[in-house]
């Protein structure tokens, strides 16, 4: 095979290796950022769960407070009594201590069943909490996991671009410039094999004769509609397939 074109091949699987490691590092943040929403928004789940829990509990000191206010007018009423002078009055003193005693009954119903929801609530609150502490410390594991990932990968860019350099150093101008100008218009795929005469980057069909000079591989070649650089895989060309 030409040399030439045993260094392009060579270079664009070294631009692939580079350019899947960057969009994995690129991606990182975003899945970290991704793995944090679901715990805020189980700790937005928890904390509307307790302070839907606490409303209730100022509920229910407020209707405790209301009996008590209550009660404190049926004895303040009832000291009224011994002075009372006529039968109209004593009546409307008892009246108004009836009242009072049937509001406290509705308050107290009112207290029963606000306990009976409190007592509910109370009993969800420790497993979400449970739950949100769980998936907090998992999402901590993760948010490590990708950082050593991104680390590990920057590293591995750090060995790869040297040699990406050396490599593209070793082409002819034309033939780098024509890659690189191929490679930024082809969404990063400048060299391509060809399968069954047909071009694996556009899918077009390739000229009898192109075909026999690619399978030859002593020239460079060009696909004569995306103007990727062409070449054959015999491995490719022999599989079965599947």
């Amino acid at each position: 095979m030409n040399p030439q074109l045993q260094t392009l091949i060579e270079l664009q699987k070294i631009d692939n290796e580079i350019s899947e490691l960057e969009e994995g590092i690129a991606s990182i943040p975003r899945q970290i950022e991704s793995g944090r929403a679901g715990i805020e928004e189980k700790k937005t789940h928890l904390k509307e769960a307790e302070d839907a829990l606490l409303a209730l509990q100022n509920k229910r000191k407020g209707l405790e407070i209301d009996v008590a206010t209550e009660n404190d007018h049926i004895a303040k009423t009832k000291i009224k009594l011994p002075a009372v002078k006529t039968n109209k009055e004593y009546s409307a003193i008892l009246t108004e201590v009836d009242a009072v005693k049937e509001k406290i009954l509705v308050l107290e119903d009112q207290e029963l069943e606000l306990m009976e929801i409190l007592e509910k609530k109370e009993e969800e609150l420790p497993p979400l909490k449970a739950n949100c502490k769980e998936e907090e410390e998992k999402f901590n594991v993760y948010k490590l996991k990708k950082e050593a990932e991104a680390e590990r990968s920057e590293k591995e860019l750090e060995v790869i671009r040297p040699r990406r350099s050396q490599v593209a150093n070793s082409l002819e101008t034309k033939l780098l410039e024509h890659y690189t100008k191929v490679y930024k218009a082809r969404e990063g795929v400048a060299v391509v094999q060809i399968h069954e005469n047909i071009c694996q980057g556009c899918l077009q069909h390739i000229l009898p004769q192109q075909v026999i000079d690619v399978k030859a591989g002593e020239t460079i070649n060009f696909c004569e509609q995306c103007l990727r650089i062409l070449y054959w895989d015999k491995g490719l060309e022999g599989a079965v397939p599947k």
